[in-house]
């Protein structure tokens, strides 16, 4: 019943939201079917009825969204797969996932708990149902080129389960011996250990979206510096931007009612031109008011620079006679967001410190640029 229960699940997920669970899906069956547990003419009803289902749901919705006849899920699969696109965004090592991402997204208790669940006796009949088909999954999935974290997120939730059962073992037998006392207590420390590195990953990961970022920084710009008479906003975001974040969900957003005061009026229109030979020619340029770019000097024509984002670009150590990098580069323009927050934290701690400071270092990452019209001089902005 259970392994119905999963594929009619997995078949939904697939179909609708992620096209390459259907690899966790084909894993999950042949282990099913290699271990006896299941057979196959108990699986092709669940899975013909639910994906028929989810086609009924997915189609006509999106079709609708899209303004077009369309599964996105099967265009996502052909697009990234069969045509190989994703690399365009890069491409890491096969063993990318196994040696790096899987580490560092499981509790580091879990890479000696996981083994453990299936080396023992008592446990390890549950945890090979949880950790073949999702390891299977993950080895198929390497051989895609472009490789994140969060293709395999899926996986995270059997693993630590299975690495559940061999603590859950241990725990059980802590008043026994001395040795599972000492693992006991060391799993419970890890759990806390993995906790707070979490929240501080939770927290620098914030700093890893300057697009989303100079979206938000723009709209305060443009509610407060823009004259009544501007009817319209027309913003062109670069690459960069909408990589990290601009969205349709950001582009979109807007206060309630109650809470948007009278001048907060003014509509933005947008426009993600990538092609090179059009971003060359000065008329493209000449229809903007605002750009997001991440370099200030890509885009033609009288532009001035009314802000700039930083994003996340690793750890730093400074010391009382250090200098940052991300101040040389920002120069005098303003610095917006959360790079202005890490900035008042960064003086304060070395105020503190005698000038010493570990934490993250922020280099500029998009710039927002105002069109300067014939005439016009150079004002300063209200942030």
């Amino acid at each position: 019943m259970r392994y119905k229960l999963a594929i009619a699940l997995l078949t939904m997920a697939t179909a609708i939201f992620r096209s390459e669970l259907v690899i966790l899906m084909v894993t999950v069956t042949l282990h099913g079917l290699a271990t006896s547990r299941i057979s196959v003419r108990h699986i092709i009803p669940p899975f013909l009825v639910f994906f028929v289902i989810s086609l009924v749901i997915s189609v006509p919705i999106d079709s609708y969204f899209w303004q077009k006849p369309l599964w996105p899920e099967l265009w996502g699969f052909y697009y990234n797969a069969v045509l190989g696109s994703s690399s365009n965004w890069g491409v890491s090592p096969w063993h990318y996932y196994f040696t790096s991402a899987l580490p560092k997204i499981l509790n580091p208790a879990s890479l000696v708990l996981i083994p453990f669940a299936l080396w023992n006796a008592g446990t390890t009949q549950q945890a090979s149902a949880l950790v073949v088909p999702s390891l299977l999954f993950v080895a198929i999935y390497s051989i895609q080129p472009h490789k994140e974290a969060r293709f395999i997120f899926y996986v995270i939730p059997p693993l630590t389960a299975a690495a559940a059962l061999g603590a859950n073992y241990v725990f059980a037998r802590r008043s026994k011996s001395l040795v599972f006392g000492a693992a006991s207590v060391a799993i419970a420390g890890s759990v806390l250990v993995n906790f707070a590195a979490s929240t501080a990953m939770l927290i620098i990961s914030s700093l890893n979206y300057p697009g989303g970022e100079a979206l938000t920084e723009l709209r305060k710009l443009v509610t407060l510096n823009t004259s009544p008479d501007i009817q319209t906003a027309t913003v062109h975001t670069d690459v960069l931007s909408c990589m990290t974040g601009v969205t349709l969900f950001g582009q979109h957003a807007t206060r309630p009612d109650h809470l948007q005061p009278p001048q907060d009026t003014v509509p933005f229109t947008f426009d993600k031109t990538e092609d090179p030979s059009t971003l060359r020619s000065p008329i493209f340029w000449e229809q903007f008011d605002y750009v997001l770019a991440e370099d200030p000097k890509k885009p033609l024509g009288p532009w001035e620079t009314i802000g700039v984002v930083e994003g996340f670009a690793g750890i730093e150590v400074l010391k009382p006679s250090s200098t940052t990098q991300g101040d040389i580069e920002s120069g005098q323009d303003p610095v917006l967001g959360r790079g202005s927050i890490v900035r008042k934290i960064r003086d304060l701690v070395r105020g503190v410190t005698g000038g010493w400071w570990i934490g993250p270092r922020m280099e500029p990452r998009v710039h927002l640029l105002r069109k300067m019209r014939e005439g016009e001089a150079r004002r300063p902005v209200t942030a």
